[in-house]
């Protein structure tokens, strides 16, 4: 485990279980007929958000790798207060939101998952 997962589990945070957010992104990318119903995009937000800000507090290699470093400049502006959706937001705008937070939580999650390995190989 990294550092700063250390520390992040010292600091009182749940550890990242990436079967949990493997199932909000599922749901939050699913296709189907019809737009799922606003409570169930708000919901889904709110956990991809949780996910999300949970993974891009772990020790992803932002110091070495150019491209964590694009990835985390995404994720602040995604979540940037001003971005997210309100009760006067569309439906479809609520519903794309969701899929781009979905997205971007999948990416972090990936890293996540070859971060965890290394430490794992490293011992």
């Amino acid at each position: 485990m990294g550092t700063q997962s250390a520390m992040s589990s010292e600091a009182g945070q749940l550890p990242i279980v990436l079967e949990a957010v493997e199932e909000s992104v599922a749901t939050a990318l699913a296709v189907g007929l019809a737009m799922p119903d606003r409570p169930v995009i708000d919901a889904t937000t709110r956990d991809l958000v949780g996910h999300l800000r949970a993974l891009m507090g772990e020790d992803l290699g932002f110091d070495e790798d150019p491209v964590v470093q694009a990835l985390f400049r995404e994720g602040y502006r995604v979540l940037d207060l001003a971005r997210r959706p309100t009760a006067e937001t569309t439906h479809f705008g609520a519903y794309q939101y969701m899929r781009e937070v979905g997205l971007l939580t999948r990416r972090f999650a990936g890293v996540y998952h070859e971060t965890q390995k290394q430490d794992e190989a490293d011992g």
